[in-house]
């Protein structure tokens, strides 16, 4: 039985507007996870997995003397205080959640690949 192309889902993990590097004209294009190719020289390795993956950009994280908010919201206690007031985060627990804790940072130092 085929399904309807209207009730399939992808999961997207970044929408790139205003692209206007690869050839003539201004284009949107949306990147998709889920690729099983593992390329070695990938630019993309977040798109590999299928499902939404918790992502980590220590430049933009505020620490935890200053913030804390991602602490307070993770469910499991996932995240922790490590040495230098970095964050430790186990993503053990990050497949069967929501990632509320990618939600409460304001400096967007945490941030969820993948929507469907």
């Amino acid at each position: 039985m085929c399904q309807d192309d209207s009730q399939r889902q992808g999961m997207v993990f970044n929408v790139q507007k205003y692209s206007v590097h690869d050839g003539p004209g201004i284009r949107t294009i949306v990147f998709l996870k889920g690729c099983s190719l593992s390329c070695r020289w990938c630019s993309n390795p977040e798109s590999q997995q299928r499902e939404p993956e918790l992502a980590f950009n220590a430049g933009r994280c505020l620490g935890v003397s200053k913030c804390g908010h991602c602490i307070v919201a993770c469910p499991h206690g996932s995240i922790t205080l490590g040495e230098d007031d970095k964050l430790n985060i186990n993503r053990s627990h990050c497949t069967e959640c929501h990632m509320p804790c990618a939600a409460a940072c304001p400096a967007q130092g945490l941030l969820v690949y993948g929507k469907k």
